[in-house]
């Protein structure tokens, strides 16, 4: 199964995995406790996917985009939308950060919309990051049966792309590493491996045989890909399924409406209709009798006797 923009598909799924370790990498204490709608539909503004958007304890929304490449101020202007907006349509603060694969000193770090509105969101680079060391504190832990955590398992996905390490060499051993049950659960595992499988994609490039020689790791001691699909299929299906549940419940509820607003003007019309009988009855019990005022306004005998 072939992934197209994987850089990006990457970046969604470590999101979803590892959304409090990326915090963790960053250096923000603050605590996950939910995933905003990452749709912006508002007047003006065209139809947007922000990557994603985190809900943080202090009540803060957290957009994270990913950068492949360097970052420039297109980019960083495309940012600064989704944040106005964002905060616009939630109400709440908002704060940008940005992942890149490409290099800082090749990339914008500020976006001027005028002369006193600057845009600068956080920025990370993953050639920033070493990832030897990374991969040596991880290896150590495991030679000493040390638990590894969410942001190990995070390091895991993300050492072929940092710096300070050669890609394939190290792409080699942080797949085989994963394939170790004594360190790893199975969901852990499929967690991991489905991140690794793009990266696999982005390392390997155009090279088919060396992609087949990292597909060949992966995929041993766990079938995440069958699982992926398998949660791609349940989420399409269940996004699907309340589009669908949304639209025929507008329809029923139109229809609903609709009759009841039928039943109810039947019943004060008819009410109304009763009211104007009983009063034109009481004006003739002096000019006819009881039969025949109920013969001329429609209403029974017993009811004219009564008014």
């Amino acid at each position: 199964m072939y992934i197209p923009f994987a850089k990006d598909t990457l970046q969604k799924l470590s999101l979803i995995t590892f959304a409090q370790a990326i915090l963790a990498v960053m250096g923000d204490t603050r605590k996950v406790v939910g995933f905003y709608p990452t749709e912006l539909i508002i007047p003006t503004f065209r139809k947007r996917l922000m990557d994603g958007v985190l809900e943080l304890d202090d009540g803060t929304l957290m957009n994270i985009e990913f950068q492949t490449g360097n970052i420039n101020e297109k980019f960083l202007l495309r940012c600064a939308q989704y944040a106005i907006n964002l905060r616009i349509v939630s109400g709440k603060y908002v704060e940008t950060n940005v992942f890149s694969t490409g290099l800082k000193i090749k990339s914008k770090s500020i976006a001027y919309v005028s002369k006193i509105f600057h845009f600068k969101p956080r920025l990370f680079f993953y050639a920033e990051l070493d990832g030897l060391e990374k991969l040596k504190y991880i290896k150590n832990k495991i030679k000493n049966h040390e638990e590894l955590t969410q942001i190990d398992r995070y390091n895991l996905v993300f050492i072929p792309l940092m710096g300070n390490v050669n890609g394939v060499k190290v792409a080699f051993e942080v797949f085989k590493i994963v394939n170790d049950k004594k360190f790893f659960s199975e969901d852990e595992q499929a967690e991991i491996k489905q991140c690794q499988y793009i990266v696999a994609q982005i390392i390997a490039d155009d090279d088919e045989k060396l992609f087949n020689e990292f597909w060949e790791i992966i995929k041993m001691n766990n079938d995440f890909l069958v699982k992926y699909e398998t949660d791609l299929i349940n989420r399409t299906t269940a996004e699907v399924t309340k589009q669908v549940t949304k639209q025929v419940t507008k329809q029923v509820t139109k229809q609903v409406t609709e009759q009841v607003t039928e039943q109810v003007t039947k019943q004060v019309t008819e009410k109304v209709t009763n009211n104007v009988s009983r009063n034109i009855a009481k004006n003739l019990k002096d000019f006819l009798s009881d039969m025949e005022i109920a013969k001329c306004t429609g209403l029974s005998l017993e009811e004219v006797k009564n008014l």
